[in-house]
């Protein structure tokens, strides 16, 4: 009987990817280096489409590149879930941070900047400084993974599991699978310790080195299902 993977995608990408040059990940690649023994079933990998933040931004272009790449290889599954943007009022981390930190792209010069905050925080009626700001919240892709986890462990489709997330909110999925008898294992993508709860609902754990990115890297020109180029984004 086969292992099969489920991927947190956006849990992997804040944990280990985010900030690197190894974005243009295999997962096929990574899942064989973590399970070398294994006769890998299925990867199931959980995400959901973003969207630009505004004009200029290409976010959205490069991630459905890297989702065709992926999807190229018929051991990946992509399952989606969606994001939800909504504008909200949030603090400004003013006390934490320099000013030239504040603002993405920098607005210059600082010290107008500095002095317009300044004399905001002398007039404001409350304790502090509030921005409008685009608040992206992913949805279903935590539910789908352990949804998808429970039914194969029920259906007897493997024997194993690999859950790649470190989300608490998982910690039932995995017992439930569990239950089902096939044995459950994690790997925590993120330099933080593995989240106790989860660690627990556990059968076992492998630990992720970040120094396995650079091997598990795709071609910077894959060939897509429908025959075409697909070329790893410049920016990557």
């Amino acid at each position: 009987m086969s292992t099969y993977v489920y991927v947190d995608a956006l849990n992997c990408y804040y944990g280990a990817l985010k900030g690197t040059q190894y974005k243009w990940l295999d997962y096929a690649a990574l899942v064989r280096s973590l399970l070398p023994l294994d006769e890998i079933g299925k990867i199931r990998y959980f995400t959901a489409n973003v969207k630009p933040l505004g004009p200029g931004d290409k976010s959205h272009e490069r991630q459905a590149a890297y989702l065709r790449a992926l999807d190229a290889n018929p051991l990946i599954d992509l399952v989606r879930g969606s994001f939800r943007q909504d504008d909200d009022w949030l603090p400004l981390a003013e006390e934490k941070h320099p000013v030239r930190d504040l603002f993405r792209p920098r607005l210059r010069p600082t010290t107008l900047v500095r002095m317009i905050l300044s004399d905001a925080g002398k007039r404001r009626m409350s304790f502090h400084t509030l921005s409008r700001v685009i608040v992206r919240e992913e949805k279903g892709s935590d539910v789908s993974l352990g949804a998808y986890l429970v039914f194969d462990a029920l259906q007897g489709n493997c024997s194993k599991a690999l859950v790649m997330s470190n989300d608490s909110d998982l910690k039932d999925a995995v017992m439930l699978a569990k239950s089902a008898g096939i044995d459950v294992g994690i790997v925590n993508p993120h330099r933080q310790p593995t989240n106790g709860v989860l660690l627990r609902e556990a059968t076992f754990e492998i630990p992720f080195r970040p120094a396995t990115l650079a091997s598990c890297q795709l071609p910077a020109i894959v060939i897509g299902k429908n025959g075409k180029e697909i070329h790893k984004p410049r920016e990557w």
